[in-house]
């Protein structure tokens, strides 16, 4: 039933990894489905204000990106599991929506942000990615 699996990342909660995995291992064990881990880096709107970062900026934050997916899935995923990276870069809600047509996804699994006791809302770039996906998208809470 779902052979492409896309779990957007937030690299920088790690609390979020932890609601994600279960599910998509159970799907991975029932269908024998590929995970794909997508983070998208912020975009910063004008061309003028990457003239001023360093050279090698882009291709040194995907380095660093890549060295910390690999820590995630040496920890929440088994060995054998089908995972593949993708780095890339924009409106999150957006990238996220064209790399799962792209690699014709089944399957979207975000987590939500943690609701504070008046907030039951979902996070902006999740109820965007609710809202216009053309596939099934699962929000797993912690």
């Amino acid at each position: 039933m779902f052979k492409n699996i896309i779990i957007p990342v937030d690299l920088a909660d790690k609390q979020s990894l932890k609601a994600v995995f279960p599910p998509a291992l159970n799907f991975v064990n029932a269908f024998g489905s590929k995970l794909h881990l997508i983070y998208i880096m912020p975009d910063f709107g004008m061309k003028m204000i990457e003239d001023y970062l360093p050279r090698h900026w882009m291709s040194d934050q995907k380095q660093k990106y890549t060295k910390q997916f690999d820590e995630i899935v040496e920890k929440y995923v088994p060995k054998g599991v089908d995972v593949s990276y993708y780095i890339g870069r924009g409106a999150v809600y957006d990238e996220v929506i064209k790399y799962s047509e792209s690699e014709n996804a089944d399957l979207i699994i975000i987590s939500a942000v943690r609701p504070q006791l008046r907030d039951y809302m979902l996070g902006p770039n999740a109820s965007k990615i609710v809202r216009h996906s053309s596939i099934s998208v699962m929000v797993v809470r912690d």
